[in-house]
């Protein structure tokens, strides 16, 4: 027998009493009193209603009042990954870090997650899931506790844009991160970072302080370059070169005017 509407609204009433924002498909099941079929139908019912959010295979968040007939995820991708991962090491991180930082004007729809192994699920909150592999002794260095999910701090979030440049969608992105958040970053913190990541590190910070030095952003960074190191690419992937700065060896395969109108804009 279908459960009553009423009885969707007391399920949530309940769990909101107790201070719950998210709940299983178990406490649904035990707070109802009803059969798997008719939970299950009352959770589907409350989801068209646009009063839950399914997160992943049996976890449910309320929506926050004021937001019907928009993903949890977009109130609060903390809550998603949090409830997503709970039990794995892992990390809000790259393209979803700068975002949720505030370094993009544009939305971005995948969620990144470093983690320290495999999931199954492929989507957090109907939005698809991109999980990186990272090891544990990394996973958590200039990461913020937000509830029970950690995200990149701002300088964690721009070192990772720099050493994976295709994780947050290119060069213009990695530069319109930078621009935004240049001024408030601590370049030791970069410093430290780059150490632990040993030549990759290097690598990013290489990228960061040629950008910064020829874009005129605030971000102090001098990494040593010889001249013997190699000269490494802005973006990996990209096999034009543009322009070469000499002094850290970074080919260019955008032009300083083209980057220059991104920090201008």
């Amino acid at each position: 027998m279908a459960v009553k509407t009423t009885s969707q609204l007391d399920l949530l009433d309940t769990f909101v009493a107790r201070g719950q924002n998210e709940f299983t498909f178990h406490d649904a099941h035990q707070a109802l009193g009803a059969s798997v079929s008719a939970t299950a139908n009352t959770l589907r019912r409350l989801g068209e209603k646009g009063l839950v959010d399914k997160l992943v295979r049996g976890h449910y968040a309320i929506r926050p009042l004021g937001s019907l007939g928009t993903s949890a995820a977009t109130e609060d991708l903390g809550l998603a990954v949090g409830t997503a991962f709970d039990g794995y090491l892992h990390r809000i991180a790259y393209a979803s870090a700068l975002s949720e930082l505030g370094l993009l004007s544009h939305p971005v729809r995948i969620v990144y997650v470093a983690c320290t192994k495999q999931v199954r699920f492929t989507k957090v909150s109907r939005r698809p899931l991109r999980a990186i592999i990272e090891q544990p002794k990394t996973i958590h260095l200039e990461a913020e506790q937000l509830g029970k999910t950690r995200r990149s701090s701002l300088e964690r979030a721009l070192f990772e844009a720099a050493m994976r440049v295709d994780l947050v969608g290119g060069v213009e992105r990695l530069t319109e991160a930078l621009a935004a958040g240049a001024s408030d970053a601590n370049p030791a913190r970069i410093k430290r970072l780059s150490k632990a990541f040993g030549a990759r590190g290097l690598a990013a910070e290489r990228r960061l302080a040629s950008l910064a030095t020829a874009l005129d952003l605030p971000l102090a960074l001098n990494p040593q370059v010889g001249k013997r190191q190699p000269v490494i690419r802005l973006d990996p992937r990209d096999c034009d070169v543009v322009w070469t700065d000499g002094k850290y060896r970074v080919a260019w395969n955008r032009s300083m005017d083209e980057l220059r109108a991104i920090v201008n804009n």
